[in-house]
């Protein structure tokens, strides 16, 4: 080190000093500007070697947490460099002693911690390869981190939905969508090699965490900072956490500060979430220690106190500042079950995962407050704040071993809907869900139902009988009164009975529903019925048309030649007049849809009602959409 400091100015020498003993200041004075950097930096920034003046065989020491809060200081080797990996983009092979970095290799959490060579900040440590027997990182060169000060924050729009409208109306929804979810938060990097980020989950349970291991590798569960034992402020080489989801839950990223100057940050040396421009909230945070593994080691940290924003999520790092504070959605679970529970948690306001994570907040709720597999049952009542839109409320039962995956999914899909629909963009002030479980199915199947009446006049008054099985129970029936429409035609008039969800798929089946505005795809989604809802649709064979995202299923034939010679691919032929909809809720969740069958006679004023001598039940059938 004397040799080193012999050939250094006076200034630099002392600079050096401070850094030998871990204080980083981030007002140190700069020997000259960085000339492979396209901004202007305060004078407070620390100075820098260049690419060109890095060699072989250099070697110098980086800054990282291992235990605690305060930095402790590393050995850093020059092994060459890797050129132009991407476009203007290079890269510092590098290895790594000291700190028992030996047995743990390049540890999870270390994304970011600075290098310095000859003196001078040189970059910050990104990324390793698993089961290495050394230490052997990629060092992300500061000239291309300080760049990150210069982008604008340009708002990018959300990526198109991965679920449509009709899928969620007819349940046609991926059973691992959550999982494939998750398996965005990795991000993408060098091939083989894996960013030394460390992922913390605080609170979440098995299930979710698994979900989290699957695709991210190594998740660490860590905790809450006692209060006072971080420092509200960020320097060099000190833990840093990205926080997605913070309160009762917390899901943070952890890494490492590289660079500070003024109220900007610099960490990681790799990209987080690969989103450009964002907004996500920055906390300070302490390592409790390093956890040796032969595949890849890592930090266990604790999460500290917001203290800022990260604005710039790009490919050679993230960017942030002390002091702004990022928009966070507030949510609200409560699980309703021998122990009612309620919890509390804020979301990154992230339209890309603002799905992901309310979905697994669904999950991480259910974990905590009781169990989320075995046989049960939920009800799910979910009340999200649009703005602009007011108030959107989605009911829904699940039943069976996979009942928590299906809620959490089901409310996932319409999140995604909303958040990164084609036609307007909309933002989710507040989530609240409410789930009520018991420790078993209760949903009863629908196994037959029949009218009291088959042969039947405009405006009857008839009544429909439902067979129902509920689980492991005794065969029951259940009578619903039903008024027919005064203006029915003649002919056959056909009814479908059954749970609100599956009717709700019958009736788009029906009358396809494309939305062209918001408005129209909020009250379609507003039109939602439940499992608990007992829907009658009541419908007759008549042609159509579907204009706009408007239903037209009476129209005159002279109506529907013009809108067909007008060729607009704007219409959507109608195969039948929906003209009586009614609905019961019921004391418990219902599952099936059978289609019951009446001939429509008109009134003869010379004869009495019709007898009603038609066989109870004649002309039932069960339900199938291609025999509509």
């Amino acid at each position: 080190m004397k040799h080193q400091i012999l050939g250094l100015s006076t200034r630099a020498a002392l600079l050096l000093a401070a850094l030998c003993l871990g204080a980083v200041p981030a007002t140190a004075a700069s020997s000259a500007p960085d000339e492979a950097v396209g901004v202007s930096l305060p004078a407070g920034a620390l100075p820098t070697i260049s690419l060109s003046e890095i060699q072989r065989g250099q070697k110098g020491y980086g800054l990282s947490v291992f235990s605690g809060t305060e930095p402790q200081r590393f050995n850093v080797e020059v092994i060459g460099i890797m050129r132009n990996v991407s476009p203007e983009v290079s890269y510092i092979l590098a290895r790594l002693t000291g700190e028992g970095l030996e047995k743990s290799g390049v540890a999870g959490g270390m994304s970011g911690s600075p290098v310095f060579l000859d003196g001078r900040l040189a970059g910050a440590v990104a990324f390793s390869w698993p089961f290495t027997n050394e230490a052997i990182a990629g060092i992300t060169p500061i000239g291309s981190m300080r760049q990150l000060s210069g982008f604008r924050p340009i708002p990018v729009s959300p990526p198109p939905p991965e679920v449509k409208l009709s899928d969620i109306l007819t349940n046609h929804l991926p059973q691992d969508l959550l999982t494939t979810q998750f398996a965005r938060l990795l991000p993408r990097f060098v091939d083989g090699a894996a960013p030394a980020v460390q992922w913390t989950a605080t609170g979440f349970g098995e299930k979710s965490t698994g979900m989290l291991r699957q695709v991210l590798g190594s998740v660490s569960s860590g905790g809450k900072a006692a209060p006072g034992t971080v420092p509200d402020d960020l320097k060099p080489g000190q833990a840093v956490n990205v926080v997605l989801v913070d309160g009762d839950f917390q899901l943070a990223a952890n890494g490492t500060v590289t660079d500070r100057y003024g109220d900007q940050v610099l960490a990681f040396g790799h990209p987080f979430l690969g989103m450009g421009p964002v907004s996500v909230p920055m906390a300070t945070a302490e390592v409790v220690t390093v956890l040796s593994s032969a595949n890849s080691s890592f930090k266990i940290a604790n999460t500290g106190r917001i203290i800022g924003a990260f604005e710039q999520d790009r490919k050679t790092g993230i960017q942030g500042r002390i002091g702004v504070e990022a928009p966070m959605v507030p949510m609200v679970v409560r699980v309703k079950t021998e122990r009612p529970r309620e919890y509390r948690m804020r979301l990154a306001a992230l339209p890309e995962f603002m799905p992901l994570l309310v979905g697994s907040g669904v999950i991480a709720g259910l974990e905590a407050a009781s169990y989320t597999t075995g046989s049960q049952s939920l009800d799910m009542a979910a009340h999200l704040r649009l703005s602009h839109y007011g108030d959107l409320e989605v009911r829904q039962s699940f039943d069976g071993n996979n009942a928590a995956s299906e809620a959490s999914t089901f409310l996932l899909s319409i999140v995604s809907y909303l958040t990164q629909n084609s036609l307007e963009k909309v933002e989710v002030e507040s989530v609240d869900v409410d789930l009520a479980q018991t420790d078993q199915p209760s949903a009863a199947s629908l196994v037959g139902a029949n009218a009291s009446r088959t042969v039947v006049h405009p405006g009857d008054h008839i009544t429909l009988n439902l067979d129902l099985v509920p689980y492991r129970g005794e065969r029951f029936r259940h009578s619903a009164p039903l008024d027919l429409p005064g203006d029915l035609p003649a002919g056959r008039y056909s009814l479908l009975v059954g749970d609100g969800a599956s009717v709700d798929a019958a009736r788009l089946s029906m009358q396809p529903s494309d939305p062209v505005t918001f408005p129209q795809a909020l009250d379609l989604l507003r039109s939602f019925h439940s499992r608990r809802d007992l829907m009658v649709l009541g419908f007759y064979g008549g042609p159509g048309l579907s204009v706009a995202g408007e239903a037209m299923p009476r129209l005159p034939g002279s109506v529907r030649s013009l809108w067909g010679a007008a060729a607009s691919g704007s219409a959507v032929a109608l195969r039948a007049a929906i003209v009586q909809e009614k609905r019961e809720t019921l004391a418990l969740p219902m599952q099936g849809v059978i289609r019951i069958d009446l001939e429509v006679r008109r009134r003869e004023p010379s004869t009495g009602d019709d007898d009603g001598s038609d066989a109870a039940g004649a002309g039932v059938a069960s339900y199938d959409k291609g025999g509509l």
